[in-house]
């Protein structure tokens, strides 16, 4: 048994691409099987994915409140299902950071998706997903 199998969560649309690849639209949600971690891979480019979590498994505290711009491209009102995702970056040395600043909103009726830059500091780019732990010998 494959312990790392990939289950699809859906299919999302982002209107207007991802910041840097405004030319990519169509994703699948994908999630590593018992892992709070997921995939957002693109359909048209297979080679371009971004790991990313539900940020309210690690960081209870996050909230955030959508501009009506987003709200107005997303097409979402009081009652529409909605999820968060944030992207994941493994850096040098091993360090994991998770861009809280700028969200990525799914609306789960028509999953139409956004990344959605917040405009307030309190959230930074590349806030530790772990604490750091200390290595032998320190």
């Amino acid at each position: 048994m494959n312990a790392n199998q990939q289950v699809e969560l859906g299919k999302l649309f982002f209107e207007e691409g991802l910041p840097g690849f405004g030319h990519l639209q169509f994703f699948q949600l994908l999630q590593e099987e018992e892992s709070p971690f997921f995939l957002i891979q693109s359909v048209e480019e297979s080679d371009i994915g971004f790991w990313v979590i539900n940020p309210f498994a690690f960081f209870a505290e996050y909230e955030f409140v959508l501009s009506d711009a987003a709200k107005s491209a997303l097409h979402i009102d009081e009652e529409t299902p909605i999820a968060v995702f944030n992207i994941v970056t493994i850096r040098e040395g091993n360090h994991v950071t998770v861009n809280l600043k700028a969200p990525i909103v799914v609306n789960l009726s028509n999953r139409m998706a956004k990344q959605v830059i917040l405009q307030d500091d309190k959230y930074p780019i590349r806030q530790p997903l772990f604490a750091k732990q200390a290595t032998a010998g320190e």
